[in-house]
């Protein structure tokens, strides 16, 4: 791989619109003996994994650019003509196959998002059931008798609508001048996941999200070898701000790489 550019840190914040579920481990069960719990850092409080932005992310990238799945269900390029014109295999990685030997590591960096505690407000957690999370029972109907199935009663831990978590901090790294075209990608997968869902039971009205207060910086390999900030490149809202603004990103970025 070339030698690094420079990379473009964007940063901001998400927000469940409605209730998140990030399923966590099932041992240690938690007071109220929840059935379905959340992942918790160690101080026991609810975040998002980097490692589950970038699976969604990746997975609606995929299906966006119709990449074929292979027979474990899962697309990876497997010739170095097909891996040049993937900009999914190019972005979040490939690991090497028989005819494709050299793997490309990650462009990408998704960082854990910890929740914002000030977004759990008194008010909220007067009407919750846990000090951080709400519990919601959920049952399943059998179809054909309208009535609950046996023994499918059960409480799912969420967090509320209204938390929010940050920061949030996605991490590019560029190696190549072309590189800064497949920004469009990742910030398409974004704008989809806010039309999507994060984490489980997304059928069921869980899991919306929206990314808040984005902005990217440009860093350069200069930059990190001087000690400098780097630079501002843009500011926004959502993610489909980024996709309308994209040409514009991406001639700033140009200019600061051609200022090197």
């Amino acid at each position: 791989m070339p030698a690094l550019l420079g990379k473009l840190i964007i940063e901001g914040a998400i927000k469940a619109v409605t209730g998140l579920r990030i399923g966590g481990s099932s041992t240690g069960l938690k007071i109220g003996g929840v059935d379905l719990n959340v992942i918790t850092d160690a101080y026991g409080k609810p975040y998002i994994p980097g490692s589950s932005l970038k699976g969604k992310t990746r997975h609606l990238a995929e299906r966006l650019y119709n990449c074929l799945p292979d027979e474990k269900g899962l697309h990876l390029c497997k010739t170095n003509e097909n891996y040049k014109k993937c900009p999914v295999c190019r972005l979040w990685g490939t690991l090497g196959t028989t005819d494709f030997s050299i793997p490309t590591l990650t462009r990408l960096i998704f960082q854990d998002v910890p929740i914002h505690e000030d977004s759990i407000t008194e008010e909220m957690r007067r009407n919750m059931d846990l000090h951080w999370t709400e519990v919601k029972w959920e049952t399943a109907i059998d179809r054909r008798t309208g009535t609950v199935l046996h023994g499918s009663l059960r409480q799912v831990e969420r967090v509320p609508a209204g938390a929010v978590f940050g920061p949030m901090r996605i991490l590019v790294s560029l190696y190549e001048k072309d590189d800064v075209d497949l920004l469009k990608t990742l910030f398409e997968s974004m704008a989809l996941l806010e039309d999507d869902y994060l984490g489980g039971m997304g059928s069921r009205g869980y899991g919306q999200v929206q990314f808040q207060n984005l902005k990217i910086t440009w860093r350069s390999a200069e930059d990190y070898r001087t000690g400098k900030d780097g630079s501002l490149i843009w500011e926004g809202e959502i993610a489909k701000e980024l996709v309308k603004n994209f040409e514009d990103i991406k001639s700033k970025i140009r200019l600061r790489e051609e200022s090197l």
